[in-house]
């Protein structure tokens, strides 16, 4: 189960596509997923709220799953708060922070640190979501000599809307953007934009995607746009 929400606003019809498809280069908090972790989810509790919380260190995955090893690498905690306190309304929240590896050196002059909030509400066939994310880098000796050309933070904004035309057919759409801050302001910065039309039909035990995104400034780079079209079948047995 994840525990970070930076797609916790997401209502596409077939996935999202910043996560899967063409890589535009969005910077978005870092997650356990990356790492070798142990978590607790708790059962839910009033309201359909649930809190997990994860501890996780970096690893290396061998030719095998049963073999893995951790490396010097900073670890992670993470945090997440879901709550429903009404019909069709939910709110989601997360908040991870690197520790330090102890490994004798002092250049870290500021470990990783992020998060993410999402809103959902859902009213008859019709499902609208808002979210926030954020992730301040680490900055170390090295890299805050760098200002130029080093990001102090990024911001992420996300707005998703969603439609069950019937119990076959769902449509969405979903836009976001993803605003980066230098260390030293007078670099200049674009942002990168990613608008997606989604549909997904489903036939029996087989459900067909059709998805077409639009991004532009790609790896925020000025005037690098792309379009991206998904065709995907999936089968369940």
């Amino acid at each position: 189960m994840e525990i970070t929400k930076k797609y916790a606003f997401d209502n596409s019809a077939y996935t999202s596509l910043t996560d899967t498809g063409y890589s535009e280069g969005i910077v978005y908090p870092s997650d356990l997923g990356a790492y070798a972790s142990v978590q607790y989810h708790t059962p839910e509790l009033p309201f359909g709220t649930t809190a997990s919380i994860g501890y996780g260190q970096g690893k290396v995955d061998g030719q095998s799953g049963n073999t893995t090893g951790v490396t010097a690498s900073n670890s992670l905690e993470e945090y997440s708060l879901v709550t429903k306190p009404i019909d069709g309304l939910t709110l989601s929240a997360s908040y991870y922070e690197g520790k330090d590896y102890d490994d004798g050196l002092t250049t870290e002059e500021a470990l990783e640190e992020g998060g993410a909030w999402g809103v959902k509400y859902a009213y008859g066939n019709a499902t609208l979501g808002y979210g926030r994310s954020y992730i301040a880098p680490e900055t170390t000796t090295a890299t805050r000599g760098a200002g130029t050309s080093t990001a102090e933070h990024y911001k992420n904004t996300g707005i998703s809307v969603g439609y069950a035309v019937n119990d076959d057919l769902s449509v969405s759409y979903t836009r976001e953007k993803s605003d980066v801050s230098y260390q030293t302001s007078a670099t200049a910065s674009n942002d990168i934009k990613m608008d997606s039309v989604q549909i997904a039909y489903s036939m029996g035990g087989a459900t067909l995607s059709l998805a077409r995104a639009d991004y532009d400034n790609a790896g925020y780079a000025q005037d690098v746009d792309v379009t991206e079209t998904v065709l995907a079948v999936a089968f369940a047995f």
